[in-house]
C-alpha cells in the first residue's frame, strides 16, 4: 500500500489560495451591496427633502402645490450631505457625485425624458452614477472602482 500521509496537507496548500480568493470576492460584493443601499437611500432622502421644499406663496395664493425654485439645488445639497456618510468608500467626493447627478424638477402632469414616466404631481427626480472603490477586486486583478447607478423620484403631496 502507498503511504498517503501528507496528501491532505498538500491539497489544503493548493486549494487555500482559491478559497481565499472566493471569500475575498464574496466579502467585497457584500460590501458593495451595502454601499449601494446607502447611496440609494441618500438619493431617496435628497428627493424627499427637495419635494418637501414647496413654493409657500403659490400654495397660499392658489392652494396648489408647486416646487420651490431651488428644488434642484436642495436635492443636490442633500444628496452630497447624505453621501458624506460613505465618503471613504466613494471614488469621488460626495460633492462631485452630487454635482454630476442628473437632477430635475417637474411640474404636475409632466413627462420625464429620461424614464418616460408621467408625473401627476410636482416631482423631483435624481439619477446618478456614483463610482465606488472596490480594493479587494483590485487584488483579484479586476477594476478597483465600480459604478453604482441610482434613480429616485419624490412627488409633493
Amino acid at each position: 500500500m502507498r503511504d498517503e500521509r501528507g496528501s491532505a496537507a498538500a491539497l489544503v496548500v493548493v486549494m487555500l489560495p482559491l478559497l481565499l480568493t472566493i471569500v475575498l470576492g464574496v466579502v467585497q460584493l457584500g460590501a458593495l451591496r451595502v454601499i449601494a443601499a446607502c447611496i440609494a437611500s441618500a438619493a431617496d432622502l435628497a428627493t424627499l427633502a427637495a419635494a418637501d421644499d414647496q413654493d409657500e406663496q403659490q400654495l397660499v395664493d392658489t392652494g396648489l402645490l408647486r416646487l420651490a425654485p431651488d428644488a434642484v439645488a436642495v436635492a443636490r445639497d442633500y444628496f452630497a450631505l447624505n453621501l458624506a456618510q460613505v465618503a471613504p468608500q466613494l471614488g469621488v467626493s460626495p460633492e462631485a457625485a452630487a454635482a454630476s447627478a442628473d437632477v430635475m424638477a417637474f411640474p404636475a402632469q409632466a413627462q420625464d425624458p429620461l424614464t418616460g414616466w408621467r408625473y401627476e404631481r410636482p416631482t423631483v427626480r435624481l439619477a446618478a452614477a456614483v463610482p465606488v472603490r472596490a480594493p479587494a477586486f483590485a487584488m483579484l486583478f479586476l477594476p478597483a472602482t465600480t459604478v453604482v447607478n441610482v434613480r429616485a423620484a419624490s412627488a409633493a403631496r
